[in-house]
């Protein structure tokens, strides 16, 4: 990796307290479940403290809509927002898990039986570094 870049490496749904990707992530009556996001930065970028904003969104594929508002992070490269050395370096890694609460406090909600998908974006300060990704499609119970 570029010494100054960074970039969204995964992003998956999966049951609460899990890191296992699931296309029912809230079956069989959960009222939330986790996104689990990966990214790797440079050695430099990795360490530096520089601001940038995580935004997670979701798009309901089955009415073709936004499934829930915008969730905006604004987080920095550094330790605090769980970057660290990637096995022996120089580059950097971080895994975040972000619970989300199903609409409609759990199954059986006005989603339920929709398909879903969830994107990311991380974007510096200054746009000099973007990044976007997207879940495989879900599925709420």
């Amino acid at each position: 990796m570029d010494a100054n870049d960074a970039m969204l490496t995964a992003l998956a749904t999966a049951q609460t307290g899990s890191m296992v990707a699931d296309t029912a992530p809230n079956a069989p009556a959960s009222a939330s479940f986790d996104l689990v996001l990966e990214a790797a930065a440079g050695s430099v970028l990795g360490s530096s403290g520089a601001r940038y904003t995580l935004s997670i969104s979701a798009i309901d594929l089955t009415a073709v809509t936004q499934g829930w508002p915008t969730q905006t992070l604004h987080q920095a490269f550094d330790a605090a927002n769980g970057w660290e050395i990637s096995g022996a370096g120089p580059d950097y890694q971080c895994t975040q898990t972000v619970p989300v609460p199903v609409p409609g406090g759990g199954p059986g909600g006005p989603l339920a039986g929709h398909t879903l998908q969830c994107v990311a974006s991380l974007v510096s300060q200054g746009a000099q570094i973007a990044s976007i990704i997207h879940s495989a499609p879900f599925v709420l119970v």
